[in-house]
Formats: C-alpha cells, structure tokens, sequence
C-alpha cells in the first residue's frame, strides 16, 4: 500500500530547487548567528571588563584617601575621620565585591584576599575607636601605641594597593586571553563558513547534474525504445523506472508497442497465409500459359503470342512476389534455417556476377570486381548468400545510367580485434537522401528516385534478414567513400559486414 502518491516531475524539479535553495542558504544563517553570538559575547565580556576597570581605579583613588583618614583618625584623634574611614571602607567593599569577577579564579582570589586585607584595617580602627573612644583632649601629644598602629595602618593600604595592582595586571592578562579566544573562535567562524560555502557550492553543481542524470536517464530509454519500435522492433521494452509523467509515457510506449506487435503479427499471418493460398492457383496459371506455347493445343497468331508472353512474365513477377512475402514471413517467425559452410567469398561473387549478365548487356554496364584477398573463405549459407548479391545487383543495375560501370569491393576489416569480410556494391546512379539511407530496408519501401515497377520493396528487406542471420550488417552510404567511388560524388554504396 502506498502512503504517498507519485511525485510529478514539476515537484521533483521544485524539491531539487528548494534544496538547492537550503544548501545556500546554510552558511549564510550559519555565519549571521555566529557573528550574533560573538558579537553578545564580546559586548558581554567588554562590559564586565569596563566595570571592573572602573571599579579598581575607583579603588586606587580611594585606598590613599583611606590611608590618609585613618592616619589623621590616629595621630590626631578626630571624630569626622572615623566617620570618613567607615564610609570609604564601605565603598570599597560595594565596588569591589567579589561576584564582579566573574568566572576569573585569579581575580576572584585576588578581590577575596583584599577585602581579607579591608577587615583587617577595619578591626584595627575599631579597635582603636573602643580604646581611645576618642575622648582624648586635642592638645595632647601622640601616643607610641599611635605610632605603631599608624605604621599597621601604612602596612595595610600598601597591601591594599599592591592588590589593586595585582588585580589590574590579572585583568589586563584576562583581556589579552580573551582577545586571543575572541580571534581563535572568528577564525574558526571564518574557515567554519569557507568550508560551508564550498560544501554548499559542491552541492550546487551536484544536485543540478544529478537532476539532469535522473531526468535524462528515462528519456535515453524513450529514445532508444522510440527508434527502436520505429525501426520495427516491437519487442523492444522501454524500462519504467519513475512513476512520473516520463515513466507513465514509457508504459504508454510499451503498451503501443505491444499493440503494433498484434497488428503486425495478424498482417505477417494474413501474408503469409495469403501467398500460401494464392501459389496453387497461380501455378496453375503459369502452367497454362506454358501449354498455350505447345503445338498441339493450337497454334497462336502473333497478338495472341504476345499476350501470353505478357502474362507469363507478369505471372512470373507476381510468383517472385509471393516467395519474397512468404520468406520475409518465415523469417520474421524465426524460421529460417541456414545451411552453413565454408565457401570462398570470390566463388559467391562470380556466380552472382555470371547470373546478372544478361542485364549488365541490356543497359551496357561494366561490372568491377576489386578483391584485396583471394583467400577469403567465410562459413556461411551460400544459396541465401548469393540471393542477397543478386538483389543488391538488381538494385544497383536499376539505379545505374546506361554505358555506366558498378564496382564490388571485397577486403578483410578489423574491428575491436575481430575480423570480418566487407563487401560493398557500388554504384554510379542518383544516389539516396540521408532519411531514405536506413528506410530503404523497410518492407515495401522504395526510393522516390526508384524507377516504375522496379520492384517489390522487399528485396533490401529480406537481405537484412538473411545477413542480421549470418550474425553481419548492412547499411548504405550515399554518396560513397571517396576511395570507393566510381564516381565522386555520386551513387550510392551498399555494405556488407559479415563475420569470418
């Protein structure tokens, strides 16, 4: 059961062209959102690294103004600069807390030690503030345990310093680190959407061609099968491989094709049964007409001679006829049966040459023979061999002008390391058109230069028969080779390649 119905070829085109469409596409997208998540990263990670930045100059400025309030809180005793001290720690300890930095455990150490180092001053202020409550009288001079926490207090803020610088060092060497990432990973983006744009561009020249492979492919076979049932083949089956409207015209072709196989099949019965029928009465006929010669039945006067003599050689021409048809019919039954053996080709040749002499006489015509091997001996049914001969002869005598000349080539050829015998009949007459060089082998076709009644159209028929047998070809070139010529230019020269 099939879930989805055949796709016609105008959606497979679309298919190919929307994935074609994807495939471009992709990079595109794939290099837009990268240089998105880049771009966030960076404006991210710059913004973090300004607020730090900020925050550890504001922290430098302050730390000296610390160390100053707190000396003066010290040394002179004085209430505001408690209250300066407290508010200065306080800031410190809002701008710098630790959650500013991040994912940095350098930094976050870094930050960790100096608010460690921020409470250690802090207790040490209020210490001092529950000792001293800072009810002393102005005037009274320092005290040594002043002096000494005085110094604590130095100590403290030059620690404090060193690690804001420390902090600002950690920082800048995380700017450079993360600079170097930024440019690793868009070199990455970068050679990520190179390799992408040429995948995508592969892509774009393969799915065009395999489009023109997939499509091209079932129209080679429509054309192969076309030429082929033209040419009569009708056993010829032209593979169905889509179920597009390509593969519904190929079941279409076939389906024609078995048609013209009946209808030729009950023509070929209907021609051979006729010719059978119609021999009995026809030999009966020419029988009569051969006894109206004889004495004894009464002699004829001269008109009444040349009637019979007309009728006997119609009834002739129409008996040659009805063996042509029932010979065609047998062979393209299959029947026909060949009686091979080896015979010198130049033998066929002669006896041939010795049967058509008489018409050679009639219009004047030289007769040629070029033969390149005289030891040419080929397997093969002599009597059908010389029949083949006899009605290219035919031809070339009907076609040729008077006082004229007709060649017949015989040399040995080699093809893809087989070696044949090629015989060729040429002539000098009016030669053949292109369309007419492979139509002249159809049953009952002749040439629009043939002569009246110059034939059945079934001799050149009934000779590819015989040789397609023999396991050879036959075909016609008009005009001839060059080199083969009997005149350039004109004429017409029938092949003949048979295997030896």
């Amino acid at each position: 059961m099939k879930i989805f119905p055949p796709f016609s070829l105008y959606q497979k085109l679309l298919a190919g062209y929307l994935f074609l469409l994807f495939i471009l596409i992709v990079p595109c997208v794939f290099s837009l959102y990268s240089i998105y998540k880049i771009e966030k990263t960076i404006s991210t990670y710059f913004k973090r690294n300004l607020e730090i930045s900020s925050s550890l100059e504001y922290a430098k400025n302050l730390v000296p103004s610390l160390e100053a309030e707190a000396r003066r809180l010290v040394i002179l005793h004085k209430k505001d600069s408690l209250k300066q001290v407290k508010q200065i720690i306080e800031n410190l300890n809002t701008k710098l807390s630790i959650e500013i930095a991040g994912n940095s455990k350098q930094l976050r150490k870094n930050l960790s030690e100096f608010h460690t180092t921020l409470s250690l001053l802090s207790k040490v202020i209020g210490a001092y503030e529950k000792k001293a409550g800072l009810d002393l009288p102005p005037n009274q001079g320092p005290d040594p345990s002043d002096e000494a926490r005085e110094q604590e207090i130095k100590g403290l803020a030059f620690q404090l310093m060193v690690l804001l610088k420390r902090a600002e060092f950690i920082q800048k060497a995380s700017l450079k680190s993360r600079s170097l990432e930024t440019s690793r990973v868009i070199g990455q983006v970068k050679n990520g959407t190179i390799i992408l744009m040429l995948v995508a561009f592969i892509v774009a020249l393969f799915v065009p061609w395999a489009l023109y492979i997939y499509i091209k492919k079932p129209i080679l076979y429509l054309q192969k099968g076309t030429k082929a049932i033209g040419s009569g083949d009708f056993d010829h089956h032209i593979p169905v491989i889509t179920n597009d409207e390509l593969g519904q015209l190929a079941r279409s072709f076939n389906d024609m094709a078995k048609s013209l196989k009946e209808i030729d099949t009950l023509k070929s019965d209907f021609i051979a049964v006729a010719s059978h029928e119609l021999k009995t009465p026809l030999a009966a006929m020419l029988e009569a007409t051969r006894l109206l010669k004889e004495p004894d039945i009464g002699r004829l006067n001269e008109r009444q001679s040349k009637l019979v003599e007309v009728l006997n050689t119609s009834m002739e021409r129409f008996k040659a006829l009805i063996e042509e048809l029932l010979d065609l019919s047998k062979m393209q039954a299959g029947l026909l049966n060949l009686n091979k053996k080896k015979v010198p080709v130049l033998e066929i040749v002669n006896t041939v040459k010795e049967g058509v002499s008489t018409l050679l006489s009639a219009k004047d015509l030289k007769l040629k023979v070029e033969n390149t091997d005289n030891d040419l001996i080929i397997g093969l049914d002599q009597k059908r061999m010389e029949r083949v001969l006899l009605n290219l002869l035919d031809n070339a005598i009907t076609f040729s002008p008077e006082h004229g000349t007709i060649k017949i080539v015989i040399r040995k050829s080699t093809i893809k390391k087989r070696t044949f015998v090629q015989i060729a009949v040429i002539d000098e007459g009016p030669g053949l058109k292109d369309h007419e060089q492979t139509r002249v082998f159809e049953k009952f076709y002749q040439a629009k230069t043939a002569p009246r009644q110059s034939g059945s159209g079934l001799g050149l028929t009934i000779a590819r028969q015989i040789i397609s047998a023999h396991g050879g070809k036959v075909w016609i070139e008009s005009p001839p080779p060059k080199e083969l010529a009997v005149e350039e230019q004109k004429g017409a020269a029938v092949f003949i390649l048979l295997p030896l």
